[in-house]
């Protein structure tokens, strides 16, 4: 097990980009749970200049349906606000989970 290291490495054909996406979900308040080990990987590796990324599905409180859940997408590089922060921080972009632009998240990923 390699401690940190994020849950997908995407590949982006033709282009030659790629991105590692940590995943979570914050189903009760507003804390992303993010290990020391993530944060380090994710602190580390936006430093270096790598596209690290934080892709959380929200669910505000008081709801249980997906039709009120948000995804919201975080550089690597606010890994520290998120840690403190969570959803509180600023995204680079925010979806309804029920409507995501996949196509705006790929653009994300690869700006």
């Amino acid at each position: 097990m390699n401690l940190g290291i994020p849950d997908c490495l995407v590949a982006f054909k033709g282009s030659g980009h790629f991105a590692t996406i940590e995943l979570k979900v914050v189903k009760r308040g507003r804390k992303i749970n993010l290990s020391p080990h993530q944060v380090a990987f994710h602190a580390k590796h936006a430093d270096l200049g790598a596209p690290t990324f934080v892709l959380v599905q929200y669910h505000p409180p008081g709801t249980t349906s997906a039709l009120k859940a948000e995804l919201l997408l975080y550089r690597g590089a606010q890994v520290m606000d998120l840690h403190h922060l969570g959803i509180d921080t600023p995204p680079v972009d925010r979806w309804p989970l029920a409507r995501v632009r996949w196509h705006m998240l790929r653009h994300r990923l690869v700006e």
